[in-house]
């Protein structure tokens, strides 16, 4: 599977650099007028015949005018293309990296040639291990969730989250509701019914059904309470009455049902995992600590350049939607939803949070309470210090 990876990866660059080979350099973003450099006249080689100039008044001496410099270019810190494999396919999930891109972010900090790879559950390529040593050009990835992140690490493998986007994992789990129905969204809730959940991750319903406290009917046994069945990643089972509740990602799953013209809060609506267990962050940036300790600037300037995206989104949405709209195979409808509902996962409150730290941040009393979380459930065979796998020295911290 490896080497199938490695073709794979090794056919898409060799693939880019052909193109670049081949193609015209087109500049994808405009310098504002005042940082234009001054246009060079032509100046005459030969003596020109005098013209006779009538006599006047000597003019008052004009200040010399100065004339803007244009910065160098900045030198890139690395050869060739550097490879990013996501957690998902490219689509308007990773806007903050698409923007990051074509305003130049990357290029202005030394990265001219980012080259996003669909991964994760889309292609099988795994972001995590695809850094530790699948080709010298992948050395940083986006992972899906924290949750990857943390069973990498305790499986052995060098990951290191240098930044984290979303500050909510966007798990949900949704459900129809009926016309004067009286009901409290939440795990209590799952008592009597079924949840359709995709096979990986039923732990997380059990784990939820757990999680209802005694003087609410807990806690709830799962295939006694209530049952789990599969799930895909459509709406189906709630819409063909298979299931009560489906598990899905609160900025995607939801759009089918707006699609349907049904409005949340009054024919459907959700809740988030996260508002009952730990289960922190998504779409981290991640890379090993060997290649910290190797290439420091390249982390750096890779990890400020794509918060910079994340604020521009934050700042202006609209524009965001139309960038996302661009990216070949998204639907313009789904990232004008999509935007707005994923801005509200980019930031936190509190002392744990971007209010406090600035965007990215990864807090580490919230990574051990998730780490003793994932042990307690099975997920993991030990517990860790939460440092081992956060650096947040490469943000540019609050206001900025």
């Amino acid at each position: 599977m490896k080497r199938m990876l490695i073709v794979f990866l090794s056919l898409v660059i060799a693939g880019s650099m052909l193109l670049t080979a081949c193609t015209p350099v087109a500049s994808t973003t405009q310098a504002p007028a005042e940082n234009q450099p001054t246009a060079a006249v032509e100046q005459p080689t030969e003596a020109q015949p005098a013209v006779a100039v009538p006599t006047v008044a000597p003019a008052v001496a004009q200040p010399a005018v100065a004339v803007p410099t244009v910065a160098p270019a900045v030198a890139p810190l690395v050869k060739g293309d550097f490879v990013v494999p996501l957690g998902w396919i490219l689509n308007d999930e990773f806007v903050a990296e698409v923007a990051a891109q074509e305003l130049g972010y990357y290029a202005d900090s030394g990265l001219p040639k980012v080259t996003f790879v669909a991964g994760g559950g889309s292609t099988g390529l795994d972001p995590i291990k695809s850094i530790n040593g699948l080709a010298a050009q992948v050395k940083i990835g986006i992972a899906a969730t924290i949750f990857f992140v943390i069973q990498a690490h305790a499986a052995g493998l060098d990951v290191v989250v240098v930044g984290s986007q979303l500050q909510y994992d966007p798990t949900a789990y949704i459900t129809l509701l009926k016309s004067g129905e009286e009901r409290t969204i939440g795990p209590c809730d799952f008592k009597g019914r079924i949840v359709a959940q995709q096979t990986d991750s039923q732990w997380l319903a059990k784990a939820l059904g757990e999680f209802c406290p005694k003087d609410q009917g807990g806690p709830l046994v799962a295939s006694t309470d209530f049952t789990i069945i599969p799930a895909g990643f459509d709406v189906s089972p709630l819409t063909s009455k298979q299931a009560d509740y489906l598990t899905g990602f609160a900025v995607n799953q939801p759009y089918m049902l707006v699609q349907q013209g049904l409005v949340q809060g009054k024919d459907w609506d959700l809740f988030l995992a996260s508002d009952f267990i730990p289960l922190y962050y998504a779409d981290p940036i991640v890379t090993t600590h060997a290649y910290i300790m190797d290439h420091p600037e390249v982390v750096d300037a890779f990890v400020k350049a794509t918060i910079k995206g994340l604020q521009y989104n934050l700042d202006y949405p609209d524009k965001s939607v139309e960038i996302a709209s661009n990216i070949e195979g998204v639907d313009p409808g789904h990232a004008k939803w999509r935007i707005p509902a994923q801005n509200k996962l980019v930031v936190s409150p509190g002392a744990t949070g971007t209010e406090t730290h600035g965007l990215g941040w990864t807090d580490p009393t919230l990574i051990q309470t998730m780490i003793q979380f994932l042990y307690d459930n099975g997920q993991i065979d030990h517990v860790f210090d939460a440092n081992e796998i956060i650096d947040n020295t490469f943000l540019p911290g609050p206001g900025k």
